[in-house]
């Protein structure tokens, strides 16, 4: 198994993407710990891991909540008896027009996506570098979105800008420090995110015909978690099918 042993928090893992790559680390042999804003959403795929005889247990959090940062992350490590991965999933949308986002609007969207996804990977980057010796102490990988080179899509796109602006500037401080920060941009994935539903068409102009599944995205997160993306930090990692942004 890619993650035996490892010790991983999911941020935004009560859905979606978030919800896939929880799934397949404990599917890789991860103890794994999923975090949502509201604990109670976790129960479906808490059930589904224990289904297959995976470990894992949930948590709150709500990463708007910037100053609690730190403190839910010392939270991770003692519930977790340690901390090797994490991942931040979680996000909220807004598709207002450049010239119709309100104050609230973007207020809403910035403090998930970009600020609380921000101190989220400070607080876990201070956390990890106490670990000790290895290559690496840890791994943080961010989910950011090819939207983000879209910056005209406000406020998501200029908030995924953001996130791979700032994700690029501290994996360059953390690499040499032993911290491995890992950046995923998925073009258009079967999420309710896109207003995709179980049995809708996935048709999508992309080089495939379709959009992405939860599961692929799923498989690069592993993929980059593992020994094998070592080496891969900073840059966004595009996984869009194709599509022209």
């Amino acid at each position: 198994m890619e993650l035996e042993g490892k010790k991983a928090v999911v941020v935004g893992a009560s859905r979606g993407i978030g919800r896939a790559i929880a799934v397949a680390f404990a599917r890789e042999g991860a103890e794994v710990l999923l975090a949502s804003r509201r604990e109670e959403a976790l129960s479906g795929v808490l059930g589904e891991i224990a289904s297959f005889g995976g470990r894992a247990q949930g948590m709150a959090w709500d990463i708007s909540d910037c100053g609690a940062a730190e403190e839910k992350t010392a939270l991770c490590r003692e519930l977790l008896s340690g901390l090797d991965l994490c991942v931040l999933c979680a996000g909220v949308i807004d598709r207002a027009k450049p010239l119709a986002v309100t104050v609230e609007e973007w207020d809403a969207v910035m403090n998930v996506n970009f600020r609380g996804t921000y101190f989220a990977a400070q607080a876990m980057a201070k956390d990890m570098l106490k670990n000790g010796v290895g290559e690496p102490k840890g791994k943080i990988l961010v989910i950011s979105s090819e939207t983000g080179f879209q910056p005209s899509m406000m406020p998501y796109g200029a908030s995924k800008w953001g996130v791979t602006g700032f994700t690029m500037g501290m994996a360059k401080y953390l690499f040499p420090r032993g911290v491995v920060l890992s950046v995923i941009a998925p073009g258009p994935v079967t999420t309710d995110m896109m207003n995709w539903k179980e049995g809708d068409s996935d048709a999508f102009p992309s080089a495939f015909g379709r959009m992405a599944s939860t599961e692929e995205i799923a498989s690069l997160a592993v993929f980059l978690a593992s020994k094998k993306g070592d080496r891969i930090a900073g840059r966004p990692v595009f996984i869009n099918g194709g599509l022209d942004w």
